[in-house]
């Protein structure tokens, strides 16, 4: 009697089981749609600035150029980081992932801050470039860099650390992961 019931039970974690890896695998591949429409609804494509020239000696491959942000009015560069926090906070909505660092808007102005301190007003850093923020700015994007490199990580994306300033390239990279919303 005893064995028929442990049978029974083995039967009923595997069918369990069976239903849980199907559904995972529907809503991993759901996730991946979603991404996928939000990449083309930003028109969000891979690309480097190429300086057309110089080819680097021996391996016949353009050489990529920082691009020099000064060159943009803030009001332009403004926009971009906010095109940048909608679509990351899609991405991680619809992947459910938690950040370590959160955003939040103060007016109509794009801030950041550490999910975990409590004293929240001293850990804001503004995501906007104003005439006298550059310094709080620089440190924002850091922390905008580091939650997209902490999605890549847990999307199975391997960013080298030099390369976690190149923050559409990184948010980029995480989109193209083959185990996307697994």
């Amino acid at each position: 009697m005893f064995e028929a019931q442990e049978a029974k039970h083995v039967h009923n974690i595997a069918q369990l089981t069976k239903r849980w890896q199907r559904t995972h695998r529907l809503t991993a591949a759901a996730r991946r749609v979603l991404v996928n429409e939000i990449t083309t609804l930003f028109e969000f494509k891979p690309g480097v600035v190429v300086v057309a020239e110089p080819l680097q000696p021996l391996s016949r491959q353009p050489v990529a150029e920082l691009v020099d942000s000064s060159t943009y009015s803030k009001e332009e560069l403004n926009a971009a980081i906010g095109h940048v926090i909608h679509i990351l906070g899609l991405i991680v909505h619809y992947l459910g992932v938690k950040l370590p660092f959160v955003f939040f808007h103060k007016g109509i102005s794009p801030y950041i801050r550490s999910a975990s301190i409590r004293s929240r007003q001293q850990s804001r850093m503004p995501l906007f470039l104003d005439n006298k923020n550059l310094k709080r700015f620089t440190i924002g994007m850091a922390m905008l860099n580091y939650d997209i490199g902490y999605l890549c990580h847990t999307q199975g994306v391997d960013i080298p650390l030099h390369q976690i300033p190149n923050t559409l390239q990184g948010l980029m990279a995480c989109c193209q992961s083959s185990g996307l919303g697994v």
